[in-house]
């Protein structure tokens, strides 16, 4: 739990530091860099290891989860105001435990409830009324967003424990997996196109993909690999309430304080219960 609340703080300075500094980029060529610093981050980690040869299972499945999500998450951009893409994020925990049941072949409803909770929270913290005719397009987009991201942590989590490998190993090939799927997706965006990165956003693209991707998507996995799934799914969402919090601190933006206390007090109450739920349950299996 403490690896996903460290990523949930790390991706919350994130959010504000991407807004308004890789402007003029083509998205893909975004997606691929960040996951290009990531898969160089971890392959001399991997080197290291007996007999490492890519899983390529792991290879396909960080395709879908880090690039099939990035490549759908910066396309929603040029369909919804950024408010709405925070506001459209907050469906993932759903997923969540839609994968999770698929998976296991088990679906317990009580467990969903705080998990709805915490949606709720959220909701409450960042909801506005659109106010765009392309809505319907963006959130279609960042869905499948979602759903990748989801889907991957998931299924992670739970093909993790049946692999001799260690988690950073693990984590090279599925870097590798959407670094090439990214390449492919950039290669059209670049071939013929006068590009040019300033020093001060490669210095973003480099924190970006070795900090808060790099570093942020490997503690991300292994928490998922320690806790329940409703706890997985709700944490999801806990990078919200902390995103407007230094929002107000650091980057002087404005929101409404009343919102965000009782939305992040609901999410706490979300994880109490989650908690309170799942050892219930596993001591009634005990």
């Amino acid at each position: 739990m403490l690896a996903l609340f460290a990523v949930s703080l790390l991706w919350a300075f994130s959010f504000g530091l991407i807004k308004g500094e890789l402007t003029g980029i083509p998205p893909a060529l975004v997606a691929f860099i960040r996951l290009g610093f990531c898969f160089i981050l971890f392959m001399p980690l991997a080197l290291m290891a007996k007999k490492y040869r890519p899983n390529l299972r792991l290879v396909l499945l960080g395709s879908i989860q880090f690039g099939v999500m990035y490549l759908a998450y910066i396309a929603s951009y040029q369909y919804l105001p950024g408010y709405l893409v925070a506001v459209f994020t907050i469906f993932t925990p759903l997923y969540v435990m839609l994968f999770d049941a698929l998976l296991t072949k088990r679906f317990n409803a009580v467990l969903l409830l705080p998990v709805l909770l915490s949606i709720l929270a959220t909701a409450i913290i960042v909801f506005k009324m659109p106010d765009s005719g392309q809505v319907l397009t963006g959130f279609a987009i960042l869905q499948l967003a979602n759903l990748a991201f989801a889907f991957g942590q998931v299924a992670y989590k739970h093909y993790s424990v049946t692999l001799d490998s260690p988690h950073k190993v693990n984590m090279a090939s599925m870097y590798l997996g959407a670094m090439l799927l990214t390449a492919l997706a950039a290669l059209p965006q670049t071939i013929g196109s006068d590009i040019v990165i300033s020093q001060r956003q490669w210095a973003v693209l480099v924190y970006l993909g070795l900090i808060a991707s790099g570093l942020g998507f490997f503690l991300w996995n292994l928490g998922a690999r320690q806790v329940s799934a409703p706890l997985l799914a709700i944490m999801n969402n806990a990078y919200v309430p902390l995103a407007v919090l230094l929002a107000l601190t650091l980057f002087n933006e404005n929101a409404d304080i009343t919102r965000l206390a009782v939305g992040g007090g609901l999410i706490i109450i979300s994880l109490y219960w989650a908690q309170q739920i799942t050892q219930r349950l596993e001591n009634k299996v005990d």
